[in-house]
């Protein structure tokens, strides 16, 4: 499971200076013809298998070398740990590469129906024509055929109704909508399009990756609790500590946001409470329909994170912090407005883990120079 999220995590990480390459960006014949470009993407690519290879090697070729720019500076065994994950994706080398390639295929499936519907005519039908060339696994074959039921009205042969199947396509494509959901405390702040609670979770999971080496922690838990830990926004909201103790408008609103908020023991202790009840049972209603095994593992990694009660739930709360310091000084680097003061002193009040206040150094290095 470690190894399967590693590579889920680092998979496209090339993209950063590769761009993001699909087979229609070497569909030379598309070029220039708005009418068959059209009406080529209403399909998926047909191109021979000496092509195939041709341009898988090119693609290949160019984000190798992207991966290759983007961790020369890392640390050898972070940056072998990303090449290999990446090598093993591409190249399906073991059982979770396999896997994690033909999920790959099936999120971006997911992802088309979202935006083009179910309707053939509106252009979803070619990544069924790929999602179904590339997947072989026979749990994902039984899931494929879950999507198709729930989107598509035609009959399908030897359908046998999977609950449990079911009941997790509901739960992926209601986690999905973090994806659209900006963090609130970038939109407390009026940011231009602000980072969305997905992209946070994503970026805690590398951050935890990254300084999880050497640490008395497990770090597969440590990443599923990164993966987890927001999860209950997509039914209470994305919470600040701001949230019960600002004004709608006006000069006063303006002055709190300025800093992080001091709040007594006691109040601070009823807010934590309160968001905690709220959370919990957003939780509990967002994996209701769940098996109880994958329930119970996500309602205690949430726990754990929010009470602070084992190793990975003491430290993920500091790497989130560190997480919004980053995004909040990158605002701040395009826009002075866009202070990132508040989060220091919430970085500086949270943190007491050697390798954050040592990380926090080279932030402020990098940042400030």
């Amino acid at each position: 499971m470690k190894r399967a999220i590693k590579i889920a995590l680092f998979h496209d990480l090339c993209e950063v200076y590769a761009g993001d390459v699909t087979p229609f960006f070497y569909y030379t014949q598309l070029r220039g013809n708005e009418r068959e470009k059209q009406n080529a993407l209403m399909r998926w690519v047909r191109l021979s298998k000496k092509e195939k290879e041709k341009m898988g090697k090119m693609k290949s070729e160019r984000e190798k070398k992207a991966l290759l720019k983007l961790v020369q500076s890392l640390d050898p065994h972070l940056k072998n740990d990303i090449l290999s994950s990446w090598s093993d994706f591409e190249n399906r080398i073991s059982k979770e590469g396999k896997f994690v390639k033909q999920i790959d295929k099936i999120e971006t499936l997911l992802q088309s129906i979202e935006y083009f519907g179910s309707e053939e005519k509106k252009g979803g039908s070619g990544w069924w024509e790929c999602t179904e060339e590339a997947v072989d696994d026979p749990l994902l074959l039984d899931f494929l055929k879950v999507i198709q039921k729930k989107f598509y009205k035609k009959p399908i042969e030897n359908y046998r109704r999977n609950k449990d199947l079911e009941n997790i396509l509901d739960f992926i494509l209601e986690i999905g909508k973090l994806k659209k959901m900006s963090g609130s405390y970038w939109t407390l702040r009026e940011v231009k399009n602000p980072e969305t609670v997905a992209s946070h979770m994503f970026d805690v999971a590398l951050i935890a990756w990254a300084l999880s080496k050497g640490k008395k922690v497990d770090v597969e838990k440590l990443l599923k609790m990164a993966l987890c830990h927001e999860m209950s926004a997509v039914l209470a909201g994305d919470t600040t500590l701001y949230d019960r103790i600002l004004p709608k408008r006006g000069k006063e609103k303006k002055e709190i946001l300025k800093k992080w908020p001091r709040i007594p023991k006691m109040r601070k202790e009823k807010i934590f409470f309160l968001d905690y009840k709220k959370e919990k049972e957003a939780i509990g209603k967002l994996t209701k329909k769940l098996e109880p095994k994958s329930r119970n593992e996500i309602m205690q990694l949430w726990k754990e994170y929010k009470t602070k009660t084992s190793a990975e739930g003491h430290l993920l709360p500091q790497l989130n912090v560190l997480g919004v310091l980053i995004q909040a000084l990158l605002y701040e680097k395009k826009d002075r407005k866009c202070s990132a003061a508040p989060i220091w002193e919430w970085a500086f009040e949270i943190c007491d883990n050697e390798d954050c206040f040592t990380f926090l150094d080279e932030v402020k290095k990098k940042f400030y120079k």
